[in-house]
């Protein structure tokens, strides 16, 4: 009986160990080491990370005299910077929203009156971007776009001095307070440099807003620079979740990388590399236009994406797409120049850059070009029945890229390649852009040149 019970024991011991390891083998989970891309990224770099300070900058600046009635307008950065810094050193305060209680004629004299100063954008910025790079109170406003900020052309000291941010499209205006203090000195600089400005005059487009252009013709160089790519394989260990997994395929047209879902294209004819990411879900909702940005600068940061002077210059919440567009001289380039980012619920659906970066400039010496003034680029648009005068967006000054068109090395490495930047007219004529040419001026009827 003894040892009956003794058997009993040890068969109900065995089964309950049975039943507490099959326990532990059914709920076990094993600890894997989780590697986060963002970790990698940061240990790829193609160029430089950068601050908002050297992404978020205004590229026209433009003076409305008091006593001469005059407009005078500049793109030279060191014009620019010299009241931009200044206001930056200043906190700017108690925000007001004028937008309902401004009639329009009340806003352009706020706006372009006498003895005033436009900073204006390449494009419309958050608020929230805005107080990135200055500094603002402006916590309770969100989601808010201005494209310009107007001061008063004063050199009297007042610690209560208005300063307004508008978007000129929209004809939103908001004011707010801040000591001028600052920016006095600054002020005078800009009237001791009025040589080195254009004087100007203003254009209506149909949307209402107002654009400025040159009274008189101008002069002006093409630059040719040496060029070197993009390291390809940087690239692409940046911007895969995991590149031990991608496969490279090359044809005839270019190389392309997939990790069998994801793709990147790499395409010497355009110098261009795009990417696309379909796993991430689309995102049918227009996301915050400030966190567009600050989610693509993180993007470009996390893999030092900066390789020459890219600044902020496009924000399209309705697409959940930002755009930093190439500048030189503090002018916009147009042909393959820009860095584009779009975006999912939680992930970079879209991402596309120029495979070029700039080495060195030529110094070749050419001759000074010709620019049509203001009046004649008004009559090409006037005389021009091609020309659908509603969806011009705005008229600029900028560089076309040449490419070397030599069909024998554009397969090869970009390394001492040459690419030439010819100075032209600009229309953003809806979603595109487009050259005007000087021959134009003769002839009616002539469809503009698409550049992008």
């Amino acid at each position: 009986m003894r040892r009956e019970h003794i058997k009993s024991v040890i068969l109900t011991t065995l089964v309950i160990v049975s039943l507490v390891l099959s326990y532990s083998l059914w709920s076990y989970q094993p600890t894997y080491d989780v590697i986060q891309n963002q970790d990698y990224v940061q240990k790829v770099s193609i160029g430089a990370k950068k601050d908002f300070k050297d992404i978020v900058i205004p590229n026209l600046l433009v003076v409305h005299e008091s006593n001469k009635n005059k407009n005078y307008l500049t793109t030279k950065q060191s014009n620019i910077s010299t009241i931009y810094r200044a206001l930056q050193k200043t906190e700017i305060t108690n925000f007001e929203n004028l937008t309902n209680k401004t009639s329009q004629m009340a806003y352009q004299t706020i706006t372009k009156g006498k003895n005033k100063v436009e900073i204006i954008f390449p494009t419309v910025v958050p608020i929230e971007t805005l107080s990135k790079v200055l500094k603002l109170d402006a916590k309770r406003l969100q989601n808010v776009l201005f494209d310009r900020i107007i001061i008063n052309l004063s050199t009297k000291p007042d610690s209560s001095a208005k300063v307004y941010f508008s978007n000129e499209v929209q004809n939103i205006l908001y004011v707010a307070t801040f000591d001028n203090s600052s920016i006095i000195s600054s002020v005078e600089k800009l009237r001791d440099n009025y040589e080195s400005f254009i004087e100007s005059e203003q254009y209506k487009l149909e949307s209402g807003k107002i654009i400025y252009l040159p009274k008189k013709t101008l002069k002006s160089s093409t630059m040719e620079f040496l060029t070197t790519d993009v390291d390809v394989d940087k690239l692409k260990d940046a911007i895969f979740s995991d590149p031990s997994n991608v496969r490279k395929e090359s044809t005839d047209s270019g190389d392309t990388f997939t990790d069998g879902t994801r793709l990147m294209s790499v395409s010497p004819l355009n110098r261009s590399i795009s990417f696309v990411n379909p796993t991430t879900p689309e995102n049918n909702n227009n996301q915050s236009p400030n966190l567009l940005v600050q989610r693509s600068v993180d993007f470009i940061n996390a893999h030092g994406g900066w390789t020459d002077g890219y600044i902020l210059s496009g924000v399209k919440p309705e697409n959940n797409e930002v755009a930093f567009r190439l500048f030189v001289n503090n002018l916009p380039v147009y042909n393959n120049s820009t860095i584009t980012t779009s975006w999912g619920v939680d992930d970079i659906e879209t991402f596309k850059r120029p495979l070029y970066k700039f080495r060195i400039q030529v110094d070749k010496n050419e001759s000074q070009m010709e620019l049509m003034s203001g009046s004649q680029i008004w009559d090409i648009i006037s005389n021009n029945k091609s020309i659908n005068k509603s969806l011009i967006k705005d008229i600029s000054l900028g560089y076309e890229t040449i490419f070397d068109d030599n069909k024998t090395s554009i397969n090869q490495p970009y390394y001492n390649r040459a690419i030439q930047l010819k100075p032209v007219w600009i229309i953003n004529y809806g979603d595109s852009y487009k050259k005007i040419d000087q021959d134009m001026l003769s002839r009616t009827g002539v469809n503009i040149v698409g550049l992008e």
